[in-house]
């Protein structure tokens, strides 16, 4: 007996049996490639994966850098790969099953005698901010993340860099006397330079939106600091005019991080120990929400995709919805937390030996997450396969943790430094 899957294309109605099939989700359509080879032609042919990309791709970052990824790789003939969406839906798959079993490959790549205080990616680069002596210009380099080829060292400021991140072909850059330096990777040029403050003590800039943010701090006294706020409409990558400023007394700017739905800014005060975090507005940067009482002085916490977690010297991980102010997941990891970072699936945190520990980030149902049992640790990675590590020389997404370790020439004040990738997909 024929399916009607079957007898629809039998009487030439495949656009119909198309249209049907292209509501289903990757996993239905897998099962559906084995129910017969009539099903699995319909599916090929009607190019059902390729509808299936371009439906919830927008929704799901992932793939996109998935694409990315593929595109870059080898220099990957995409337009005449004609499985490629179908081994992207495979690949994130592949992610979800390393990711739970801890399975990943490790690569050690040499940076050369150089200092980095600072280091970012994208889905296609990633940047090194090279600390220099007084005498000599901060520097950035520019590496192709999938081939790990340079692509270019940009030679800027005489002072260190404090704040950068890499938006399309744009390279926001902050120094540590208040200059912000916007590089344009097409030009290889710097397109915009600006000073906020003349005397500062700190820089955090962050650019999403369309807006540039800029927050720099003032001493005010031995231990307080001022924060000025400006905002900038970036029209192109020649002209950004300020919208507004803004002033905030006594308090510095710990965190400035963005997703679709807000500017999420954590606002610190060292003489009070009182900690903010305040959910602004992506169309102007008006606060929208401002909680007080979620991080304690002595947290390490992370903002990603609508939830902050934090987590204590206790070892106490916490997720939270910061909208509703409300706990909704917390366990005891049992090592001392000395620092945390988020992606949209996991949570990484460090103890003080230096050691990794990976968690699912417990998301997946907003409703019963509170009866769900505490998540258990998914893999370790060991403290001593890093030289030394400084707090800000670890990122991670789903597809790779990085690492910088640095390690001491002896008898000389210089250092060597190496990047550690962890790829949880090949």
């Amino acid at each position: 007996m024929e399916d009607i899957v079957s007898l629809l294309v039998k009487r030439h109605m495949n656009l119909v049996v198309e249209n049907i099939l292209s509501f289903l989700d990757h996993n239905s359509l897998q099962s559906c490639e084995f129910v017969s080879k009539t099903w699995y032609l319909v599916i090929r042919n009607g190019k059902l994966w390729k509808r299936l990309y371009g439906r919830v791709s927008q929704r799901k970052p992932l793939l996109q850098n998935l694409m990315i990824r593929r595109e870059l790789e080898a220099k990957h003939d995409t337009e005449n790969d004609e499985f490629l969406y179908k081994r992207l839906f495979y690949a994130q798959q592949t992610l979800v099953q390393n990711w739970s079993s801890g399975k990943y490959k490790t690569s050690l790549k040499a940076l050369g005698e150089v200092s980095v205080s600072i280091f970012t990616m994208d889905a296609r680069r990633i940047l090194y901010g090279l600390r220099t002596s007084p005498s000599v210009p901060s520097s950035i380099m520019v590496w192709n993340r999938w081939t790990m080829e340079s692509e270019h060292f940009l030679v800027g400021h005489q002072e260190w860099i404090t704040d950068m991140q890499i938006c399309g072909d744009l390279i926001f850059c902050s120094y540590y006397d208040g200059t912000i330096l916007v590089w344009d990777l097409k030009t290889k040029e710097v397109v915009q330079q600006f000073q906020d403050q003349e005397v500062v003590d700190w820089v955090v800039i962050h650019a999403a939106h369309g807006l540039l943010i800029t927050c720099t701090s003032i001493l005010s006294g031995l231990t307080d600091r001022d924060t000025s706020v400006t905002i900038r409409r970036i029209h192109s990558p020649t002209e950004m005019a300020i919208e507004k400023t803004e002033e905030i007394s006594n308090m510095k700017v710990s965190m400035l991080v963005s997703d679709e739905n807000y500017f999420a800014v954590v606002l610190s005060s060292s003489s009070s120990n009182c900690i903010k975090l305040q959910l602004r507005s992506p169309v102007d940067f008006q606060c929208v929400h401002e909680i007080s009482n979620l991080i304690s002085h002595e947290d390490s916490y992370a903002y990603h995709s609508g939830w902050l977690v934090t987590g204590s010297s206790e070892g106490i991980i916490k997720v939270w919805n910061p909208v509703t102010q409300t706990c909704v997941q917390t366990w005891n990891s049992q090592e001392k937390i000395e620092n945390l970072h988020l992606s949209s699936k996991h949570i990484i945190t460090r103890n003080s030996d230096g050691k990794l520990f990976a968690w699912d980030l417990p998301i997946s149902d907003r409703i019963t997450l509170l009866e769900k049992p505490s998540p258990s640790c998914l893999f370790e990675i060991n403290g001593s396969e890093e030289v030394s590590m400084m707090d800000s020389s670890l990122i991670v997404d789903e597809l790779q943790i990085l690492t910088i370790s640095v390690k001491d020439i002896p008898k000389t004040d210089a250092s060597t430094s190496a990047l550690t990738v962890r790829d949880f997909l090949n």
